[in-house]
């Protein structure tokens, strides 16, 4: 049996497109750019922005990727069902209540936690798919 060491930059896309199609999303735009992790929803442009560091994608950093894919389609998710407008002034006003609770704006936040428990929850059963369809 062939043990693959890595996800090709195609299938990687390919991942991501079937996904963004899943959750009814695929119109969001998909950009690369320099950042630190795999991806982030920028919620202005309404872009899912990768990182050109994760063109491919190891075995071992699997899990990461698509619980970091699936947190930020959740993202797009909320954005597509209260508007790109509406979704950012939620998501601040969530921000300026954990900072007036002396919480973080960030790790409190009920949509980053919501949108986290998402990729959590189904990154092994997407994970489980992508390999059936050797994808990965």
């Amino acid at each position: 049996m062939l043990v693959k060491e890595f996800i090709s930059e195609t299938n990687r896309n390919q991942m991501i497109s079937i996904l963004l199609k899943h959750y009814k999303v695929q119109t969001v735009k998909v950009k690369t750019k320099s950042m630190k992790g795999h991806a982030h929803f920028n919620v202005d442009a309404g872009t899912l922005e990768l990182s050109t560091r994760y063109k491919t994608i190891k075995t071992s950093q699997v899990k990461e990727f698509l619980i970091t894919i699936l947190h930020e389609i959740n993202h797009a998710m909320d954005a597509k069902t209260f508007g790109w407008k509406l979704f950012k002034e939620k998501y601040e006003m969530e921000m300026n209540l954990q900072v007036t609770n002396g919480k973080d704006p960030y790790e409190d936040n009920k949509y980053e936690i919501q949108a986290e428990e998402f990729g959590q929850k189904l990154w092994k059963t997407w994970k489980s798919k992508f390999k059936k369809d050797g994808l990965m």
